[in-house]
């Protein structure tokens, strides 16, 4: 995993509108399209964004900016922010219940920039931060079961808000937040090995992921 690298020119403005936005707007995801929007028109460039949820997508048609899916375009680069990065640059992330389409977007970038400030340093995962799961909701005992052999330290069922019971991903699956004292280079290929699993929020060494500090 590449650390603390620039993108090239053809991207180096556009970029830093992002990277300073996603930095000082708490990973404001609605107002950063307002900024390319304006930063594309003034500029005459033409981009298309690949959202990874409906809610992105919605703001993308709202402003005006060209969306397509993975089956349409395969991105140049894309951007993102993290839960966490520790001192092996591994990642958490998945705050927002879009691991699956986040990290579908990840892996067919040719280069990826995490955008984190020092509150998301940590010496070792799972210090601020779990481990999502998505997971298929009749799987969900195995899949518990599993995790604990793995050796998960607490593990919880991720709640919605504003409505009962739990949170459902817009793939139609469930969230569990598990907690791991030791995560080691084998776990995020040992999760995805669980039947019922679908992703996790685990990134350990993606050589196309360049962290931004």
């Amino acid at each position: 995993m590449k650390k603390s690298a620039k993108p090239e020119s053809s991207r180096l403005n556009l970029f830093y509108i992002i990277y300073v936005l996603k930095k000082y707007t708490d990973e404001n995801h609605p107002i950063t399209a307002l900024e390319i929007k304006e930063y594309v028109n003034e500029n005459n460039m033409k981009i298309i964004a690949i959202p990874t949820s409906y809610e992105i997508k919605m703001v993308c048609a709202n402003l005006g900016i060209s969306t397509a899916s993975l089956l349409e375009k395969t991105p140049n680069w894309s951007f993102d922010g993290a839960d966490e990065v520790d001192n092996n640059d591994w990642i958490i992330k998945g705050r927002g219940a879009a691991l699956f389409k986040e990290k579908l977007n990840i892996k067919n970038s040719k280069e990826v920039f995490i955008l984190i400030d020092e509150t998301k340093c940590v010496n070792k995962l799972c210090e601020k931060f779990p481990v999502p799961v998505e997971c298929y909701p009749d799987s969900i005992n195995y899949v518990q079961e599993q995790l604990l052999k793995l050796g998960a330290k607490n593990i919880k069922l991720r709640q919605a808000v504003g409505k009962d019971g739990p949170i459902i991903t817009e793939n139609g699956n469930f969230i569990l937040d598990v907690v791991f004292e030791n995560i080691n280079e084998n776990l995020e290929k040992e999760l995805k090995n669980i039947v019922g699993v679908i992703e996790t929020g685990l990134f350990i060494g993606y050589e196309n992921i360049q962290i931004l500090k």
